[in-house]
């Protein structure tokens, strides 16, 4: 696979929920019954739109409160917590199927690996940790790491930096629109997942240039970039 000046790829950064972690289910039913405690009802349908967007924003929007208000902030202390005890209760069926070989197959070929999510970086490192994956990233970069989130471009480029690469040298991997966003702005590749929360349409719509159906596609869609148009 060759990045977007034609040099090859070296760097591939991953989202977490719904690319490496089968978390967005859970997240969306835990947001649910966490509002609906407070009176604020919604489908999970609609809580799914929010997983993989910082949580504290979220809950303000889905509240109508300003970012910062105490129940803002108690919602999101009692999101943490039933949100640890899930991941606590379900450690070995938290990574997607493939996730553990292919980022080894990744790391094999050569290739640099990097974590960009919307949660706080030592919780990322911390499910990392939990799901024994965390050895496989030298880089984990989470919402407050950078001044501005996903969408914006600062996570991915500050990646790109600590891993000594060039924009150009990465390629962004993710199931949400954001993530796609991103990688678009930061002047990466990007490749959607189908199997987290946005659809194939979406994904494409945001800019991916190809969408994989499982982690081990997407391993092969890395390393066969030129069979497949992504060079």
């Amino acid at each position: 696979m060759t990045g977007t000046a034609g040099g090859p790829v070296k760097g591939v950064v991953l989202d977490l929920d719904g690319t490496l972690a089968d978390t967005p289910d859970a997240i969306a039913v835990i947001l649910v019954k966490i509002l609906a405690d407070r009176n604020v009802y919604l489908p999970e349908a609609t809580a799914r739109i929010f997983v993989g967007r910082p949580l504290e924003q979220s809950v303000a929007q889905l509240m109508n409160l300003p970012p910062g208000h105490p129940e803002v902030e108690a919602v999101a202390r009692d999101y943490h917590t039933l949100f640890r005890e899930y991941v606590q209760s379900n450690i070995d069926r938290l990574s997607y199927p493939g996730v553990p070989d292919g980022l080894t197959r990744l790391r094999e070929d050569g290739r640099l690996l990097a974590v960009a999510t919307s949660k706080p970086q030592r919780a990322a490192e911390r499910i990392l940790q939990l799901m024994r994956i965390s050895a496989a990233f030298d880089v984990v970069a989470g919402d407050d790491t950078v001044a501005r989130g996903k969408p914006h471009p600062d996570m991915a480029l500050f990646i790109a930096s600590r891993l000594g690469l060039e924009p150009a040298e990465c390629v962004v991997v993710g199931d949400g629109v954001a993530d796609m966003a991103m990688g678009r702005a930061a002047g990466m590749r990007s490749i959607g997942v189908s199997y987290g929360v946005a659809t194939t349409a979406e994904l494409i719509a945001a800019g991916a240039e190809q969408v994989a159906d499982s982690f081990g596609d997407l391993v092969a869609m890395i390393g066969a970039g030129r069979r497949i148009g992504l060079s």
